[in-house]
């Protein structure tokens, strides 16, 4: 069996739409992720926030190639962006299930309708400064709930940080996250999450997450925390988990 075949990257633009075309032409693993990091980080160093990728020529992923995708997904998304793929082969298409990102990307037949999907999200609004995070507090059979609702970057985690620290203060240890509302949040988000985490646990409760959405989950894999806190798939699960 010969060597995979090396990966070629070609680029153009979509000037009705504002979309950038990566076509991507042979096999990404781990040696050929470089030339991709360069090519995603030019895009975002110009404010090319609307990437289209093109995995007709695509004959192999790896989850290395697909872990710069994802790097720059989470910075794009969070600045109003995306990164849609099309064309893309059955065998590739599988690499997605086999790291569970299915739901997570958006994966269209064609350039056309992964074009037309941005003009279809052009729409909705982007939200204001001050309408970024809003945190709602509640409480069940002596669980403290925290709802979050938008986005937790470094411009909002104050807020975050605020509502944690009241609630160990009032010596409400059990704490229960929910983010079916959470759009984004950042690696400094988690960061206030592991700052009172061990608290919380001294004081004989916990931090728990649930309802995570796709992108909120991806950055807990990636910076490695999902051994750190239990996530659970409803409101109920994580309330029930401290009986």
């Amino acid at each position: 069996m010969g060597d995979p075949a090396p990966l070629i990257i070609a680029s153009r633009e979509h000037p009705e739409e504002g979309v950038s075309i990566l076509v991507l032409d042979g096999t990404l693993n781990s040696k050929s992720t470089a030339l991709l990091e360069e090519r995603m980080r030019d895009l975002t160093d110009r404010g090319r926030l609307k990437v289209v990728v093109d995995c007709a020529g695509l004959v192999h992923l790896s989850s290395d190639g697909m872990g710069i995708f994802l790097s720059h997904l989470i910075k794009i998304r969070k600045q109003g962006g995306d990164i849609k793929f099309c064309n893309m082969r059955d065998d590739v298409r599988s690499v997605l299930s086999v790291l569970g990102l299915g739901k997570l990307l958006v994966v269209k037949e064609t350039e056309g309708d992964a074009v037309a999907e941005f003009a279809q999200s052009s729409v909705r609004e982007k939200p204001k400064e001050n309408e970024k995070l809003r945190v709602s507090s509640s409480e069940e059979r002596g669980v403290a709930i925290l709802s979050l609702f938008g986005f937790v970057d470094r411009h909002t985690i104050e807020l975050l940080d605020n509502s944690l620290s009241r609630l160990l203060e009032e010596g409400k240890a059990r704490i229960v996250i929910d983010c079916a509302e959470l759009t984004y949040i950042s690696s400094n988000g988690m960061g206030v999450f592991i700052s009172y985490v061990s608290k919380a646990r001294s004081m004989g409760g916990d931090i728990r997450l649930c309802n995570m959405r796709d992108i909120a989950r991806t950055v807990i894999t990636m910076l490695g925390l999902h051994r750190l806190f239990e996530v659970f798939d409803s409101r109920a699960a994580a309330v029930d988990s401290y009986s």
